[in-house]
């Protein structure tokens, strides 16, 4: 899934908050907003960017953070619910692409990077965990509210179990 800057991103979003998936070989972040500002947009692609991933109660999550310019967002991954699950552990170096949309659902900001091969083994480890684990979405549910009542993003930050920053 690609989308420039001041494009149309692919991808319909309704409602503002983030989103995210396994598409086209990569992940996909996508933060909604109403608006953002030139200085985040210009963070996101000149500030530092960090990727964490935390595993709690079996539940995958990962949190961004823009150095000084956008608070830690948490994006939820349920990997039973992906259409082709034996897709993501085909990678070596797993990609990712980072999008800021505005409320007409115009690409604000875009950032790709991509994991080391180090902590894409860790990532395919911990989800390879998770999907063989038993599921059931009730439970699924039950957890992630309580984590989401339990803990802000930044504060789930100690318990990552890869954390890889760009430049």
């Amino acid at each position: 899934m690609k989308a420039e800057v001041n494009e149309k991103f692919p991808v319909e979003i309704e409602a503002d908050g983030t989103i995210m998936d396994f598409v086209d070989g990569e992940f996909v972040f996508v933060i909604k907003d109403q608006e953002w500002t030139d200085f985040e947009k210009t963070a996101l692609r000149r500030n530092e960017l960090e990727i964490d991933l935390v595993v709690k109660y079996d539940i995958p999550m990962f949190l961004i953070t823009v150095l000084d310019a956008i608070d830690t967002s948490d994006f939820i991954f349920n990997i039973h619910e992906h259409e082709e699950p034996s897709l993501i552990f085909e990678k070596e170096c797993m990609p990712c692409s980072i999008y800021l949309i505005d409320d007409k659902n115009m690409v604000a900001g875009v950032k790709h990077v991509t994991l080391s091969k180090e902590g894409t083994g860790i990532l395919l480890t911990q989800l390879k965990k998770v999907q063989e684990a038993p599921y059931q979405e009730a439970e699924f549910d039950c957890n992630l509210e309580g984590i989401q009542n339990t803990w802000e993003p930044f504060e789930l930050q100690e318990f990552a179990v890869m954390k890889e920053v760009f430049h």
